[in-house]
């Protein structure tokens, strides 16, 4: 039979397999969009809205891989890691809001880009909460990263693939 410790929801250290991971990913993904959206770059520019969709998707990419990078800062107290997770997570939510692609998107992709800027406030947000639980040793702390690592990528990746794909539908 297995056993393993419990993890501590509020210890960086105890999160430093899961950061490696996530910056990792988060560095790759980030490439994938740099790449989808150059292979179109004529059609995705002609767009504004791909273009803001874009932006947010790096938004959240650069975010998810700085919030594994705080992790990885070795020993630094719960609540240093805690603040500074909560900036991340803001100033994704902030970068992720005004590039949310709405205003310039077609009638018959509106529902499909709120969809994502929704979602992709919610992720940044996400983080924004596991910041502030994590200072305060409370809530799950660090737990609710794991979920706004999830759906941002989730919501970076779908709106790579509008930008090698859908565009040229």
């Amino acid at each position: 039979m297995l056993t393993t410790e419990p993890v501590d929801a509020y210890d960086s250290a105890a999160w430093q397999s899961f950061a490696v991971a996530v910056v990792g990913a988060a560095a790759a993904l980030a490439g994938l969009l740099v790449v989808a959206c150059s292979i179109n770059i004529n059609r995705v520019i002609e767009l504004p809205s791909v273009v803001s969709r874009m932006a947010a998707s790096l938004a959240l990419f650069t975010g998810v891989l700085t919030a594994g990078t705080v992790l990885l800062v070795p020993g630094q107290d719960r609540w240093v890691a805690g603040i500074e997770l909560a900036a991340v997570g803001g100033v994704m939510a902030a970068a992720t809001a005004r590039n949310h692609g709405l205003r310039a998107a077609r009638r018959e992709y509106r529902r499909n880009a709120l969809g994502a800027a929704v979602l992709a406030v919610i992720s940044s947000l996400l983080v924004v909460a596991a910041g502030v639980l994590c200072a305060a040793r409370a809530g799950g702390g660090l737990y609710w990263l794991f979920p706004g690592v999830v759906v941002a990528f989730s919501v970076g990746l779908f709106n790579a693939w509008v930008a090698l794909v859908e565009i040229l539908r």
